[in-house]
């Protein structure tokens, strides 16, 4: 018997054993993150008395007795309804934002992302008996209009935005103007919206 125990040990390091690693999202802000791995999409909702997560587990491959990848690259597309990517040069953030990075996750650890709010932002719920062919917005500064969303918001949907929030030395008034598939539009409603903070959502409930 002990004759075969040895020869059955020296296939199974030879062979390996896959192994995972953990992507653990942090939800810091009051509304709901979107985020896709390895082609699978993922809500997490906010808190505003606590920090959901949720954690991936990945196939980080076979790791031997001796040796191993020391990780593997992922994908990731994350973002939220007041939350991006935001770049930084020196541990200090700049206003440079994204919503694609490639993560490097290690085998047997947690690779731990935490989601601070970044922006300001409106939703719109569509609770009305017409379907939403158009919203958009101006801000105080200017009349340009610009548009929010790409495809009509059918009853019972809704649809969000991230906007640039009211900063210390920049005040930021919005304007909103909701077009119906009726041919109505509703540009008086929600006008001369101030000071939405960094996390602070504007929503909007046709009834």
């Amino acid at each position: 018997m002990k004759k075969l125990i040895i020869p059955i040990l020296l296939i199974i390091i030879l062979a390996g054993c896959s192994t995972e690693g953990d992507i653990k999202i942090i939800n810091r802000t009051d509304h709901s993150l979107y985020f896709t791995i390895k082609g699978n999409d993922y809500i997490l909702e906010g808190s505003e008395t606590s920090d959901p997560d949720m954690t991936i587990s990945v196939n980080t491959g076979k790791q031997f007795l001796f040796y191993g990848e020391d990780y593997i690259e992922i994908d990731l597309h994350l973002e939220g309804e007041t939350f991006m990517m935001q770049d930084a040069i020196n541990g200090i953030p700049i206003e440079e934002y994204f919503t694609e990075t490639t993560l490097q996750v290690k085998p047997k650890e947690t690779l731990k992302i935490y989601c601070d709010p970044t922006h300001a932002g409106v939703k719109l719920i569509n609770n009305s008996a017409v379907d939403v062919i158009d919203l958009a917005y101006h801000t105080d500064d200017s009349d340009i209009l610009i548009p929010i969303i790409e495809q009509p918001i059918i009853v019972g949907d809704s649809a969000w935005s991230r906007l640039t929030a009211t900063a210390e030395d920049d005040s930021i008034s919005y304007s909103f103007v909701i077009e119906f598939e009726n041919g109505f539009i509703d540009s008086t409603s929600f006008m001369d919206i101030d000071d939405l903070t960094v996390d602070e959502q504007l929503r909007i409930e046709l009834d």
